[in-house]
């Protein structure tokens, strides 16, 4: 059973450059409920999680929908003359966007679910900031091609046509078959942690690589085991950064999911396995995180 579409809400972002986006917003009917933000793959309209928050919604859950910069309900399109990166993602967009769901919900903090580069800005984001108290991340990892295993070397080639393309289009065009139409300062900041497997954002004063080491918040990393684009190594590259913060990490075979064998995406159409994990994984962070040691 799926929440009626009335029943969802739109919520209106402007963001100090003047661009806007527009969440979806499905509340759970429960006042007092957790606050759950659902971050989208490269090049993944928000909409495509529909399911996905409807079913946390039912979970007791207040559930938002929110599209990455460049996609959806964004203002903005990437194009030759309009690029932005991991910068605006995060220090722009992800505050705003954090700041008015928790006016909505009147919460201090929410849940970050992400998915694929989801995941890794809501943990890049959560590491940086207050309004995070845990973070879910759903077949998320380093694109580090030295992680991809016996791919390696075709990840290496397939990274090298992707810059090419982007640098001669001047972003990434939906043609390409990799995520969508994307800027070439996205692709640029995928680009450097793809090669090195560490985080360098352009156009930004944080050291994430020390954020993520010093952050306290909550993690859960939830695999797809035979996952071809986020294998078991690249998670762990990933969860081996938080150096203090509590990590749990979740296996789901694909016929948990209904599925015959595993997909990077679409577990989405019976998400039920993952919402069942997350709220367990929420109420051991709420029962035991001690406010003082954040």
């Amino acid at each position: 059973m799926t929440q009626d579409a009335s029943a969802t809400q739109s919520l209106e972002v402007v963001f100090a450059d003047g661009s806007t986006t527009e969440l979806t917003v499905f509340p759970s009917g429960g006042p007092s409920d957790p606050v759950v933000l659902c971050l989208p793959a490269m090049g993944v309209r928000a909409g495509y999680y529909e399911l996905l928050a409807d079913v946390l919604a039912e979970a007791g859950f207040n559930a938002v929908l929110a599209d990455l910069r460049g996609t959806g309900g964004s203002s903005v399109r990437a194009g030759r003359r309009v690029s932005f990166g991991y910068a605006e993602l995060l220090e722009l967009e992800l505050p705003a966007i954090t700041d008015a769901v928790c006016r909505r919900f009147g919460v201090d903090q929410v849940i970050v679910l992400g998915h694929s580069l989801g995941g890794q800005l809501g943990l890049l984001f959560a590491a940086t900031s207050t309004r995070v108290s845990q973070v879910v991340l759903v077949a998320s990892g380093s694109a580090w091609y030295r992680k991809a295993g016996a791919r390696s070397v075709g990840r290496f080639l397939g990274l090298q046509l992707l810059f090419a393309t982007t640098v001669l289009w001047g972003y990434l065009p939906a043609w390409f078959p990799f995520a969508g139409r994307e800027a070439r300062g996205v692709v640029r900041d995928w680009g450097v942690e793809s090669m090195t497997g560490r985080y360098r954002v352009r156009r930004s004063t944080v050291d994430y690589e020390k954020a993520l080491a010093q952050s306290a918040v909550p993690a859960m990393f939830v695999a797809f085991p035979g996952d071809k684009y986020v294998p078991a190594p690249a998670m762990r590259h990933l969860a081996d950064k938080l150096r203090t913060a509590p990590v749990t990490w979740l296996e789901i075979p694909p016929s948990d999911l209904g599925l015959t064998t595993t997909h990077h995406f679409r577990w989405v159409f019976r998400p039920q396995a993952i919402v069942r994990a997350a709220a367990q994984f929420v109420r051991t962070a709420r029962t035991t995180d001690d406010p003082g040691d954040r």
